[in-house]
C-alpha cells in the first residue's frame, strides 16, 4: 500500500500513522491531537506545553507518548468509540522466531491489504545512539527490503530497511510489535 505522508506532531507518531490509515481507507480523518488524546497520550511535565490536550501522570514503562497497551486507550477501543469499521490485532515481536517467518507474515498481510502499524526501537533500527520507541507503517516488502512510511517530519519519503534489522528493532522495544489493522468482517447469512 502507498500512504500519503502525514507528518507527526511531537510524540504523535502513532496518531499520524492512524491518520494515514484513515486517509488510505477514505474514512473521516480526525485531528492528530484528538486521536492522541483518545490513545491516552501522556507527556512529561516539561513537554506538556507541546500538546496541552494530554494526560498527566508518571512515565510509563514504554516511555512518554500514547498508551495502546491499556484497553481504554487501545486502537480497538478508539475504532469502536469513533465508529470506524476497523479492527486491530496486535502481534508481539516475540511471536516471530525467524526473519523468514516475519517476512512471510508481512507479505501475507500486505497481500490481504491489511495495514501494518509497527512500534520499534528507532535508534537501533537506524544505527543511532540511544533507545526510544517510534511507530511507522509498512508500505512494501520485497526480496531484500521492507519499505516504511515514517511520520517524522524529517522523513517525507519512504525509508528502506532490511527485514532482519527491523525485526531486531521490534524485539528491542518494550512493547515492540505489529498492529494488523483491517476492516471489521461483516456477518453474511
Amino acid at each position: 500500500m502507498k500512504y500519503k505522508h502525514i507528518s507527526q506532531k511531537p510524540y504523535c507518531c502513532i496518531p499520524a500513522c492512524v491518520q494515514m490509515i484513515l486517509h488510505q481507507r477514505k474514512l473521516p480523518i480526525l485531528p492528530q491531537t484528538d486521536i492522541a488524546y483518545d490513545l491516552g497520550i501522556i507527556l512529561s511535565p516539561k513537554d506538556k506545553h507541546l500538546l496541552p490536550k494530554s494526560y498527566k501522570g508518571t512515565k510509563p514503562k514504554a516511555g512518554w507518548g500514547t498508551r495502546l497497551t491499556l484497553k481504554k486507550y487501545s486502537l480497538a477501543t478508539f475504532f469502536k468509540r469513533r465508529g470506524y469499521s476497523l479492527q486491530e490485532i496486535f502481534h508481539s515481536a516475540e511471536e516471530f522466531r525467524s526473519v523468514r517467518q516475519f517476512k512471510k507474515f508481512l507479505l501475507d498481510n500486505i497481500g490481504k491489504e491489511n495495514d501494518l502499524l509497527i512500534c520499534f526501537n528507532y535508534p537501533l533500527l537506524y544505527h543511532l545512539e540511544g533507545s526510544h520507541g517510534h511507530a511507522s507503517l509498512i508500505e512494501e516488502v520485497n526480496e531484500k527490503h521492507v519499505t516504511l512510511r515514517d511520520p517524522s517530519p524529517k522523513h517525507k519519503q519512504t525509508r528502506k530497511t532490511l527485514p532482519k534489522d527491523l525485526l531486531a528493532a521490534l524485539k528491542n522495544h518494550y512493547h515492540g510489535g505489529i498492529w494488523v489493522i483491517r476492516e471489521t468482517p461483516t456477518n453474511k447469512y
